[in-house]
């Protein structure tokens, strides 16, 4: 696919050259130029035409007070592709760097920093990649901080909606399940600089809309919209981005033992006998793991965009190391 696609021209990324984010905390801080500037890299890294730089002496450091599957493996993989080296704990908790021993962030933030080129960090509590880059030497990474943020995610998410949508100006984007999420959150701060037409929510009808989300859209002329069942949204949207009905154990601790409900009322639920009936062409995506709100008999759909989404998170999480790594 042609740069063009993403809105940017080589032209336009050889003058925003010098323009780097030493930090990526927040989607809030992120604007459209440096946007389309990662997608362009994530695109010529997939294609491979990304730019050439010697990488493979760098460390990042993978600090993961969190459990994750898919963005701790995801980011491992776009480091070892850039030839870079990984180093970290798959499970920090385990570390000295956690509560028991008294560690603060802001120390563990400071040695490792002298010891890698970058941090990817996730963590349970809100605030704590602001929190470790107040004192790291090195670019710090948020990979997720409790209910607050990922703005990595939602990178991955801009990219794969424009690759399957060509476009998000003018379309209609659907979210379905719990809003509260971090994905949703740093999402919504990226589409409030894609001009959509607008965006609709399906969530639980126990849970409001954030109010925070509520105003941004708001404050930027989106419409907004909430619909009762997922049939409205497949039946009036370009793409339906799903997450579960119930994100509660995002922001709660490792140790604390809760555990999410795992069945979805069946109004919020997406199968393929709906998506045949009402005669739906809305693009799915979710940035996972899924639970039961998209039915396995969607995954062979030509609409069905979540495991392509996972492909080219690949190349877009090469795009912010990359970008990162190469101007530090």
């Amino acid at each position: 696919m042609a740069s063009v696609a993403f809105g940017l021209s080589h032209k336009t990324v050889r003058a925003r050259k010098n323009y780097r984010p030493r930090h990526t905390l927040s989607a809030s801080t992120i604007d459209i130029d440096h946007v389309d500037e990662l997608c362009e890299l994530a695109y010529r890294y997939e294609t491979g035409d990304a730019p050439h730089g010697d990488l493979s002496r760098k460390a990042i450091a993978l600090l993961f007070f969190q459990p994750s599957t898919r963005t701790r493996a995801g980011f491992q993989v776009a480091t070892l592709a850039l030839g870079s080296n990984v180093v970290g704990f798959e499970n920090m908790s385990a570390s000295r760097s956690n509560q028991r021993s008294g560690e603060t962030l802001e120390d563990c933030a400071a040695v490792f920093s002298r010891l890698c080129d970058a941090i990817v960090v996730r963590h349970h509590e809100a605030g704590a990649a602001m929190r470790m880059a107040s004192t790291s030497a090195c670019p710090i990474i948020n990979a997720g901080d409790g209910w607050n943020e990922h703005p990595t995610q939602a990178l991955v998410d801009i990219y794969s909606l424009r690759r399957g949508l060509g476009t998000i100006k003018g379309k209609s984007i659907a979210f379905g399940g719990d809003p509260r999420g971090r994905t949703v959150r740093s999402l919504i701060l990226l589409l409030r600089l894609e001009a959509p037409k607008e965006i609709v929510f399906c969530p639980p009808v126990h849970v409001p809309l954030p109010e925070d989300l509520v105003q941004v859209i708001e404050s930027h002329q989106i419409r907004l919209r909430i619909v009762s069942s997922i049939d409205d949204a497949l039946v009036q949207c370009d793409a339906v981005m799903m997450a579960p009905y119930d994100m509660s154990d995002i922001g709660e601790a490792a140790s604390s033992g809760y555990v999410s409900p795992r069945t979805t009322p069946l109004s919020h639920v997406i199968t393929s006998e709906k998506i045949e009936l009402v005669g739906s062409r809305s693009l799915l995506y979710h940035p996972l793991p899924r639970q039961d709100e998209i039915h396995p008999s969607c995954d062979d759909l030509e609409q069905a965009m979540y495991f392509e989404q996972v492909r080219l998170s690949k190349f877009m999480r090469m795009a912010i190391l990359g970008n990162t790594l190469l101007n530090t």
